[in-house]
C-alpha cells in the first residue's frame, strides 16, 4: 500500500456525455491505460440520485426515460442511457482494471435518491417514490425528504445491503460510502418548496424507539432534541456497522466519508440559497467513534462540498483526529475544480474551471501533511476521462488533460524513491 492513497472519483455521467463517441467496454482499456502507473484507486460511483450505473436487480438503470425530450438541449443525457445500453459500466471497469492493474472501488451514496431539474432530468428511484415513508417524514407525516432514507426501517436497511452485496459481487476491490448528496430538495424545487420547513426524521422507527425508551411521543409532545438526534444517528451506525460486516466477509476495505461535523447528514449540497435553506432540517448523531471501536470501517474520509472558488485544502481531518486512535487512518476530499455558473446547465463541464497541475499535486502533499492517510481527488475525471474530439469545453478546454495524470505519476515515482 503506497504511504498516501490517492483515489480518483469517476461518476460516468460526464464522461458519456462528453467523450466522442458512445461509452461501450473499449472506453474502459482507453480510460484505464491512461490511469495505469499513477498509483491511483479508481472510485466508481454506482449510482446518481435514485438510478444506477450497472445492472441491479434492486434498482433502476438511468435510462432513456429519465431525460427530458421535449428540451433538445437535454437530449445530451441521453449519452447516459446508451452507455447503460451498450454495456454493464461496473463489469467493464473491473475488467478493465484487472487488465491495467487499476484497483477498482465502488462508490455509493445512500443520502441520494432524488434529483429533477425542470426541462433536462427527472431521476429518482422508482422504488421508494411510490413508498414515501421510506424517506425520513416530517413531524406531522405530511412532506418527506426525498434524499434521506428511513435508517431504522428494516426493508430499508435490507434493500440497502443488497445493494452493497450486488456490487462486492463484481469483484470491486472496496466499498466508498459517501454522505454527499445531488438531493438538494426535500421533494420536487417547485415554487415555495422552501416554505414552513420543519426538522425531518420523525418516521415511526424513531418515534416508537423514542416513546419506548424516554416515555414520550414525540408527535405530539415536547422532547430532547439531543435524545432524538441520537436514536436517528444510532439507526445509522447500525446500517454502517452491518455494511462494514458485508464488505469485510467479502474480505474487502471499507471507507465512509462524511462531513467533519457532528450533527448535519449530507455534505455536497452543491451551489445556492437551498444548502443553508436546508441543512438545518437534516440532522442526526454521527458516532464515529463507535464506528471505529467496532470495526465497522477502515477508513473516515473529511468530506466538503464542491467550492465556489479553487483551494488547495481539502475536508478538514482534525475534527476527527481529537477522538479517535492516532492510527486510525483518515483521508480527505479534495476538489481539483471549481464550480462557476456559465449557463451549461445542469451537471454541465462547461460551468467548471480546473486548478493548474503543480496544484492538483500541492492537494496530494496537503493531505499528507495534514497526515492523511490519503486523499480522494475530486472531478479530476471531468478533465482526464473523456475524448472531446477537439472541442473546448468551459474552463477545461480540448479534452483529455493528460498531463495531469503524467504529474501524478511522476510524483508517485518520486515518492517511491525516497527513502
Amino acid at each position: 500500500m503506497p504511504s498516501t492513497e490517492v483515489f480518483y472519483t469517476f461518476d460516468p455521467t460526464d464522461p458519456s456525455r462528453y467523450h466522442r463517441k458512445t461509452i461501450a467496454g473499449d472506453y474502459f482499456d482507453w480510460l484505464f491505460e491512461m490511469l495505469a502507473g499513477t498509483g491511483m484507486v479508481l472510485l466508481f460511483r454506482a449510482n446518481l440520485a435514485g438510478r444506477c450505473y450497472y445492472r441491479s436487480r434492486l434498482m433502476s438503470p438511468f435510462d432513456h426515460e429519465s431525460v427530458n425530450h421535449r428540451n433538445p438541449d437535454a437530449k445530451i443525457f441521453d449519452r447516459v442511457a446508451d452507455m447503460m445500453d451498450a454495456c454493464d459500466p461496473l463489469a467493464e471497469a473491473v475488467r478493465a482494471g484487472e487488465r491495467h492493474d487499476v484497483p477498482v472501488w465502488i462508490w455509493w451514496n445512500w443520502n441520494e435518491w432524488h434529483n429533477v431539474r425542470a426541462d433536462w432530468i427527472d431521476v429518482n428511484d422508482r422504488v421508494w417514490y411510490d413508498m414515501p415513508r421510506r424517506y425520513w417524514c416530517s413531524r406531522d407525516g405530511s412532506r418527506f425528504y426525498c434524499g434521506a432514507p428511513d435508517w431504522g426501517h428494516q426493508d430499508v436497511v435490507q434493500r440497502l445491503l443488497g445493494l452493497a452485496r450486488e456490487t462486492l459481487d463484481y469483484g470491486v476491490d472496496g466499498m466508498y460510502l459517501s454522505m454527499r448528496s445531488h438531493s438538494w430538495w426535500p421533494c420536487f424545487p417547485a415554487p415555495g418548496w422552501d416554505e414552513h420547513l420543519e426538522p425531518f426524521g420523525f418516521n415511526d422507527s424513531v418515534v416508537e424507539t423514542y416513546q419506548q425508551r424516554h416515555g414520550v411521543d414525540i408527535r405530539y409532545e415536547d422532547y430532547d432534541e439531543e435524545k432524538w438526534l441520537r436514536i436517528k444517528g444510532e439507526q445509522f451506525s447500525n446500517v454502517v456497522g452491518r455494511t462494514g460486516a458485508a464488505v469485510h466477509t467479502a474480505g474487502k476495505r471499507f471507507i465512509l466519508g462524511t462531513e467533519p461535523d457532528r450533527t448535519s447528514l449530507m455534505a455536497g449540497f452543491g451551489q445556492g440559497p437551498a444548502t443553508k435553506q436546508i441543512t438545518p432540517y437534516l440532522k442526526l448523531h454521527k458516532d464515529w467513534e463507535r464506528w471505529v471501536t467496532d470495526h465497522s470501517i477502515d477508513g473516515l474520509c473529511a468530506e466538503e462540498s464542491c467550492p465556489p472558488k479553487l483551494k488547495i485544502e481539502g475536508g478538514d481531518i482534525a475534527p476527527f483526529r481529537e477522538t479517535l486512535p492516532p492510527e486510525f487512518p483518515l483521508y480527505t476530499w479534495v476538489d481539483t475544480a471549481r464550480w462557476i455558473n456559465r449557463g451549461g446547465g445542469p451537471f454541465s463541464l462547461l460551468n467548471w474551471d480546473p486548478h493548474p497541475v503543480e496544484d492538483v499535486i500541492r492537494q496530494i502533499e496537503y493531505g499528507r501533511d495534514a497526515g492523511a492517510a490519503g486523499v480522494f481527488l475530486h472531478s479530476l475525471y471531468h478533465f482526464t476521462a473523456c475524448d472531446s474530439d477537439g472541442e473546448s469545453l468551459g474552463g477545461y478546454g480540448v479534452l483529455p488533460r493528460t498531463e495531469y495524470l503524467d504529474a501524478i505519476r511522476r510524483w508517485q515515482r518520486q515518492g517511491s524513491d525516497r527513502p
